[in-house]
């Protein structure tokens, strides 16, 4: 993820903060999540709405972070803001990667709403 060959999206609201911190894959992953975070918030935008959407974020190359689990209340700049204490590095363990998202949706599992799963890897 810390190589440069893609980048995160240029002249969107958040391109400035994400290219100083991380001008690499891991950025480009960023910018997509902040606009899909973004056009989320914009859906269910209004004085009585409160957003039904979950958000988990796992980060991994050789080890497995959970950064946010079960978020209902942050806004996209907080949840980027929470992606920023990671550092792309060395290593590419899948296994232990979805293992770890299987075990996050398991505990925090709701019959009241539908389950997606958004899964970015480069």
């Amino acid at each position: 993820m810390s190589i440069d060959d893609i980048r995160p999206l240029p002249n969107t609201p958040a391109s400035d903060r994400i290219t100083q911190r991380c001008d690499n894959r891991f950025g480009a992953v960023l910018s997509s999540l902040y606009s899909f975070w973004s056009a989320r918030a914009a859906a269910v935008a209004g004085p009585q709405a409160a957003r039904r959407d979950s958000y988990s974020i796992i980060l991994f190359d050789h080890a497995v972070q959970n950064i946010v689990e079960n978020d209902f209340t942050s806004s996209p700049d907080q949840l980027l803001n929470a992606a920023f204490r990671y550092e792309a590095d060395g290593g590419t363990n899948f296994t232990i990667a979805i293992e770890q998202g299987k075990s996050v949706m398991e505990r925090h599992w709701s019959t009241e709403r539908c389950v997606g799963y958004l899964s970015i890897v480069l």
